[in-house]
């Protein structure tokens, strides 16, 4: 099932599409809540309405004529990850930094700021302080149920579904920051996109890996200005999601509509390419960023 945030003639909405039609909760039935948030914390009992009536219900308007929002406008946290084995090994290499072990021992991350959502096709302007503005591309999923001490082996039940993430970075801010051994701060938490639906996770049920339940093979494409910079598979992630949020649940409770972010995908930020082959971002410029099966982000630098 994808689910998206709209605003249709003024009118913010929370529902589910059909085909290329958008229907909102409320049209499927009057139990069903008006938010993304609470149709998350309520899923066990709101789901069976939605499929009994999806078929029937009435369209409100097609998605060509719809305003995306952020998916889930308003997460309860947000975590991010560093997952991917070959941005993290590039990123420290350029910078002529020490790889260090304990990046295999454990999938690490850091909060950033929930408040601070973007939608796919919202213009987002640099971070005024920064010469360096990136795009970081990422796999966003979402937590559906309360838990605690999660093992591994049972944390893919406690994954609601799944969108797309770009966590904008200002990495001339981000740098000074980490210098100092605290962060990333105010290099990251001016913007964060995502979108531009969310796929529950029995869409994608089928695209789990045969010999490695925990990892998904999903092809994705990333094309800046119409130049495809990378194509590369979610599949090859060191830390699966399952490790990211037995880590996350260790002594802490995790609740339903809480977002983590899987880290930058190998080729994934202008910050792996030197800065002839790819600048960093200008007003006009335009990223997408596609992951087979739930759709493109498209990132505009206004």
């Amino acid at each position: 099932m994808k689910l998206a945030t709209i605003r249709y003639k003024g009118t913010v909405y929370a529902g589910v599409i059909r085909d290329n039609d958008f229907i909102a909760l409320s049209a499927l039935d009057r139990q069903l809540p008006g938010t993304m948030l609470e149709l998350i914390e309520g899923w066990i009992g709101y789901k069976p309405l939605i499929e009994k009536n999806i078929g029937s219900a009435e369209t409100l308007c097609a998605m060509e004529e719809a305003e995306y929002l952020p998916p889930l406008p308003n997460p309860r946290s947000f975590r991010d990850f560093m997952g991917f084995e070959e941005h993290f090994v590039t990123v420290k290499k350029k910078a002529g930094r020490k790889i260090v072990d304990e990046y295999y021992q454990m999938p690490v991350f850091y909060f950033s700021n929930h408040q601070a959502l973007r939608a796919s096709g919202e213009p987002v302007a640099a971070q005024p302080d920064t010469e360096q503005w990136d795009f970081e591309f990422e796999i966003g999923f979402i937590i559906g149920k309360q838990g605690i001490n999660i093992p591994a082996s049972r944390a893919m039940e406690y994954i609601f579904g799944y969108t797309i993430l770009n966590d904008w970075s200002a990495r001339d801010i981000q740098v000074k920051e980490q210098k100092v051994g605290l962060g990333p701060a105010k290099g990251k938490d001016y913007a964060t996109s995502i979108g531009p639906v969310i796929v529950t996770r029995d869409e994608l049920d089928a695209c789990l890996r045969k010999d490695d339940p925990s990892r998904y093979d999903l092809a994705t494409k990333l094309t800046l200005n119409g130049r495809v910079l990378r194509e590369n598979n979610i599949k090859s992630i060191l830390h699966p999601f399952s490790s990211m949020i037995e880590r996350a649940s260790k002594n802490v409770s995790l609740f339903p509509g809480e977002l983590f972010g899987s880290g930058t995908l190998g080729g994934g930020t202008i910050l792996e390419y030197s800065n002839e082959e790819v600048p960093f971002l200008k007003s006009g410029d335009t990223i997408l960023m596609e992951v087979q099966g739930i759709g493109v982000l498209r990132n505009i630098v206004a």
